[in-house]
């Protein structure tokens, strides 16, 4: 099983520590889907990969205009990931579904008040939990999949400056709550889609473009998968190869140190395949590399979705030790990044 190859390979994990966290303290973390998160989902995660995960990415939706104020605060999935010693981080998505169709907020219902009443409640109790957690709003920004505040005909030249306002707009609403607890977190997808690679009417989507600015944005973060040889022209419109890590993030990296060079950063979604590579050898590098760019953690997408992307599916090698990180507590961790 590959959770016991997880154990070889990061055995500091098995046990969170308690000292004063370093400059670069590193933790491991899961994206699962569902709401809520339920403690028996956590031991179930547990058990599947043979360590705690420090960080637990979950996912929410907004309500539809019709009545938003009666969307619940997610105090449910927060408190099992606290009291598992992880740190919760809300992937904050203003969207809903209606007859099964996928229906973005409209940005200028955002930004002119209409939401202000589900806002507003949402940031009062995020003030009352008084607990750190990472919000990851509207995320992946820079693909037109997520085409945030309009419909999928308004993704252009627009899109960075109505996610800026957007963003900003929402944080403004948590800081007059008093809902110091949040620690917002910009995260675009590791690649621009589409870019000028290929389409040279991309010019306009650049991830830095996208950026809210330091004064709204606590953390940095960037997604990206390995899909192996899964993908092909004729059956998803592109061919996709084997890539490692390091080529998946590195120009993403560069870009956000340029952006914000204070900030910290993360990997919050990843995975690979198994078809086309060696998934285990994968896994090693992936976090070989992430400490040896002092990233501060890296959260694997932990769900059988489009592709089995969990850690403990397909093969099952071990490659010896993982370096110790930082022996730091998660929860110390993001007490400091309160403001």
């Amino acid at each position: 099983m590959l959770w016991l190859s997880m154990i070889l390979l990061f055995p500091s994990l098995l046990s969170a520590g308690s000292s004063p966290c370093g400059s670069h303290p590193f933790f491991f973390g899961t994206a699962l889907d569902g709401c809520p998160i339920t403690e028996e989902r956590l031991r179930e995660v547990k058990n599947d990969i043979g360590v705690w995960p420090e960080i637990v990415v979950f996912f929410l939706q907004w309500p539809s205009m019709k009545d938003p104020t009666t969307a619940r605060f997610p105090v449910e999935s927060l408190d099992a990931i606290w009291n598992s010693g992880a740190i919760p981080c809300l992937t904050w998505e203003p969207m809903y579904y209606s007859e099964g169709r996928e229906v973005m907020v409209p940005w200028q219902a955002i930004v002119h008040g209409a939401y202000d009443g589900y806002l507003k409640k949402f940031a009062t109790e995020a003030a009352a939990w008084n607990r750190p957690f990472m919000i990851r709003f509207a995320h992946e920004m820079n693909i037109a999949r997520y085409h945030w505040g309009t419909e999928p005909s308004g993704y252009g030249p627009e899109s960075p400056n109505i996610y800026r306002r957007m963003f900003r707009y929402v944080v403004t609403i948590f800081q007059g709550a008093g809902a110091r607890n949040a620690v917002w977190v910009f995260c675009p997808n590791a690649e621009s889609v589409p870019n000028v690679s290929y389409d040279a009417t991309a010019y306009w989507n650049r991830m830095e473009d996208y950026y809210p600015g330091d004064a709204v944005v606590d953390v940095l973060g960037m997604d990206g998968y390995n899909w192996g040889t899964t993908q092909t022209k004729a059956n998803h419109g592109w061919d996709s190869q084997w890539r490692t890590f390091g080529t998946i993030f590195r120009p993403a990296l560069e870009t956000l140190h340029r952006s914000a060079p204070d900030k910290p950063i993360l990997v919050f979604e990843t995975a690979t395949v198994d078809q086309g590579g060696d998934k285990g050898l994968w896994i090693k590098n992936a976090f070989e590399t992430a400490r040896e760019w002092k990233l501060n953690g890296l959260v694997w997408f932990q769900v059988n979705k489009e592709y089995d992307w969990r850690i403990n599916s397909g093969q099952a090698l071990s490659y010896g030790s993982f370096p110790e990180p930082d022996r730091c507590s998660p929860h110390q961790w993001i007490r400091g990044l309160t403001k």
